[in-house]
């Protein structure tokens, strides 16, 4: 616009509020006039206009009045308008708070996974809270909207705008991985969870769930990859950037010609895609590992005496009597007892062989549910899961050294019973390292590449790929180089785990009840992603977005 076209404007301004402002009691409000007396507004602001309203709907009764009495109406008038707008202001003020209100309380109810149904109740908290704390406020919180269909709806917007969110970090993805698992809801359908994981150019990385796809009919190997390609075509994902797949190793998703991954490759190796790495999940492969731990007698045994103490109601009280009376470091069933008629109903008590046998087993146990709780800690790349298997390959080894010597210095249970003979724990132990080493080959496999990413200083470069072994030598000599650099990032994608999956399952078995078993998939889908996401809904978008009405 031109320098001389806004003097021109601004002129006009002027004089309408000096000249027509008095005489026909109108105000400017933006390119409109407003009629002071019936409010009504003129679309073009001409004199012409504005006269010929006010003398076809106000001159007879308002002509009368002149001089200072017209001043003086005029004021009036003004102060009248002015007074509505600021009604009007503090009403969408409220109106717009009260909905706020209404997304975050439905935020927080599905964070906890709770019923939709409790944002009611906790409206008549807030309103019984509001009559002791702040009575003139009252009005507000009756206001409030949060009836089970007002919350569901709002659950509803929170996740589409979360995915949305998703979505456009996913567009920003040098890198991804994807995380599947399968698990049996209350209604009997099989729901699938599809986890993403990607990294940007700025080494950002994001990890959320990208689809809880429910599996109306087989769960065969094809029927989970249409469920994946059509989330990767929701979210608008290509193939040629997926560095890995994590899955839970079911013939589904391994099998070697028509499962899950082997689909996966032959759609990649179409669009020219990178080599895919494919893992099974390593807190599986622990856990299988675990399982080879023998002494599965001893276990009969110990749950046998278990469900004796927990059976009837007087043996459990007495047990943690007893418990009480020793001052013993666990409140309820431990491992050791001498209770005297524990040990007439179960003769193994008495057994010092079985009591050594159980030393072991304890100790062997706890080491193993150590490992397996660092294996789920949040926020893990790739290599560090990996090098929690290592270093507990290396505690075997030394642990079969030192049992072989009679040396119990890292199993406490046995040394509190002075087991003198450990050779067959020794034993035990071998088996056990074995099992370690013929699991974990697919992460053995990618080994260099995971020490390329965190120790690329130290490694000897005849171990590098050669295509990157000019750069390693550079990169030794603080320099950079373009395929490190993506080494990097393709390794800080990858999934190492499907606990993520293994997470999200267990919010779903509190989600959908025996109480809430008719809960709609995309409800359930929207409530597990704010429960589970990372990425803060964008509120204040929503709730500008919606025209604020007021509950009744």
């Amino acid at each position: 616009m031109s320098v001389s076209k806004k003097r021109k404007i601004s002129d006009e301004s002027r004089v309408f509020q000096e000249k027509w402002s008095n005489n026909y009691f109108f105000i400017q409000v933006k390119e409109k006039a407003i009629c002071l007396i019936c409010q009504e507004s003129i679309a073009v602001m001409k004199e012409y206009n504005l006269k010929r309203h006010y003398g076809t709907k106000h001159a007879a009764k308002y002509d009368m009045i002149q001089g200072q009495l017209r001043i003086d109406k005029f004021a009036l008038l003004m102060k009248n308008i002015q007074g509505q707008s600021s009604g009007l202001k503090k009403y969408h003020k409220d109106s717009e708070a009260s909905v706020k209100a209404s997304y975050i309380i439905a935020q927080k109810i599905a964070a906890k996974s709770k019923p939709f149904t409790d944002g009611e109740f906790i409206k008549e908290c807030m309103e019984a809270a509001s009559e002791i704390l702040c009575p003139a406020q009252k009005q507000l919180f009756s206001k409030l909207s949060l009836s089970g269909v007002t919350v569901a709806r709002r659950i509803e917007e929170l996740g589409t705008d979360i995915e949305s969110t998703l979505k456009e970090r996913i567009s920003k993805f040098i890198f991804y991985s994807l995380a599947l698992d399968e698990s049996i809801d209350l209604s009997d359908t099989a729901q699938l969870a599809i986890f993403v994981r990607g990294i940007d150019s700025n080494f950002n990385i994001t990890e959320e769930l990208a689809a809880l796809f429910p599996m109306k009919g087989t769960t065969k190997s094809c029927d989970i990859f249409n469920a994946l390609i059509s989330t990767l075509n929701r979210f608008g994902i290509k193939l040629n950037n997926l560095s890995g797949v994590i899955t839970d190793g079911a013939p589904s998703m391994v099998g070697k010609n028509e499962g899950l991954v082997a689909l996966i490759k032959k759609e990649m190796s179409t669009c020219g895609a990178l080599q895919l790495m494919q893992y099974h999940c390593i807190i599986h492969q622990e856990n299988l590992c675990a399982k080879s731990v023998g002494f599965q007698t001893i276990m009969k045994d110990v749950v046998k005496i278990v469900n004796f103490i927990r059976s009837r109601a007087l043996n459990h009280r007495e047990f943690k009597n007893f418990l009480s009376e020793i001052d013993a470091e666990q409140g309820d069933v431990i491992y050791f007892t001498d209770v005297r008629w524990l040990r007439k109903k179960f003769e193994q008590l008495n057994d010092t062989e079985w009591k050594n046998d159980f030393a072991y087993l304890t100790d062997i146990t706890l080491h193993l549910n150590e490992l397996n709780l660092r294996l789920q800690r949040q926020n893990q790349l790739i290599h560090n899961l990996f090098d929690h298997i290592k270093a507990f390959e290396n505690k075997l080894m030394l642990w079969e050294i030192q049992l072989k010597k009679n040396n119990t210095a890292h199993f406490p249970c046995m040394s509190k019973y002075n087991v003198t003979s450990t050779e067959k724990y020794a034993e035990a132990i071998s088996d056990l390292k074995h099992q370690f080493k013929l699991r974990f080959s697919d992460f053995k496999a990618n080994e260099t590449y995971f020490n390329l990413f965190s120790i690329p200083f130290s490694l000897p470069v005849e171990d590098v790929p050669e295509n990157m072994q000019m750069e390693i030598i550079d990169l030794q000599n603080n320099k950079t180089y373009p395929n490190l650099r993506n080494n990097a990032l393709r390794m800080m994608s990858l999934f190492g785990s499907t606990y993520t999956c293994e997470h999200i399952f267990s919010r779903m078995k509190i989600v959908k009840s025996k109480n809430r078993a008719r809960l709609t998939d995309s409800h359930l889908e929207s409530s597990l992603r704010i429960a589970s996401s990372q990425i803060q809904p964008n509120i204040n978008k929503l709730v500008s977005e919606k025209q604020c009405q007021l509950s009744h």
